[in-house]
């Protein structure tokens, strides 16, 4: 069947930016921050990660970033709209590969990646069928591999007005932070406590130094569950 972002491909960008007009920032702009976020993370734990998957990647725009920020990767990108998936092979990305697929069961190895990367697709998959999906994702993870999972955060009033404004996001049920973590936990993965991000506009950006210091406090706009699954 059709995903309902196929409809979407040409517009993605535009839509995204214009939610994101409330915080004076742009699509692009997320994207850098999401994976410089996860990029200290990991460096802090020693390592950069040599086999990377997005899960939900779209039109493939993160995918240009890591590239850049892990140039020795090799990335796969993997998505059940196939409109979206021509759009980001169209892209030539060099070392990335691509792949259309709505099967349960993802067409990779066991332990096939070091990162697997997720951002804002879980609101769109049926909540039960959750704890299916994050163990499909421990499958091809590697142990001692890490699993960052970005999403819109329901505490904070402005996101909600914006998801509802969306029209590929309206109708779709936010994920609570701690539901989130609960089920990493539930696929077997070591899963911290959420960190919350985006609480200034660009127009404040002066004060984002001070964000570092505001990762526990549940207002932030987004948030990331980590979770690692132990060697």
């Amino acid at each position: 069947m059709p995903s309902e972002f196929d409809q979407y491909v040409q517009d993605y960008k535009e839509i995204i930016d214009r939610g994101a007009a409330l915080t004076g920032e742009t699509f692009e702009y997320f994207i850098e921050l999401r994976v410089d976020l996860m990029a200290r993370e990991l460096s802090a734990r020693g390592g950069a990660p040599l086999r990377i998957l997005d899960f939900g990647c779209g039109i493939g725009a993160t995918e240009k970033v890591l590239r850049d920020r892990f140039p020795a990767a090799s990335i796969h990108g993997v998505d059940a709209s196939a409109e979206s998936i021509k759009a980001a092979e169209s892209m030539g990305l060099e070392g990335v590969t691509f792949h259309f697929s709505e099967s349960a069961r993802l067409p990779f190895a066991d332990g096939a990646f070091d990162l697997v990367y997720s951002n804002g697709t879980f609101h769109h998959i049926d909540h039960g069928k959750h704890a299916a999906v994050f163990a499909e994702l421990r499958r091809v993870l590697a142990p001692a591999g890490h699993l960052f999972v970005f999403e819109n955060n329901p505490l904070n009033p402005l996101m909600v007005r914006g998801m509802r404004q969306n029209p590929f996001d309206a109708g779709t049920k936010m994920l609570f932070p701690w539901y989130l973590r609960r089920v990493v936990r539930g696929a077997r993965l070591t899963a911290r406590a959420p960190k919350y991000y985006v609480f200034f506009p660009k127009q404040l950006k002066g004060l984002r130094w001070s964000e570092r210091y505001l990762r526990s406090v549940p207002v932030g706009a987004q948030y990331y569950v980590w979770g690692t699954r132990e060697a």
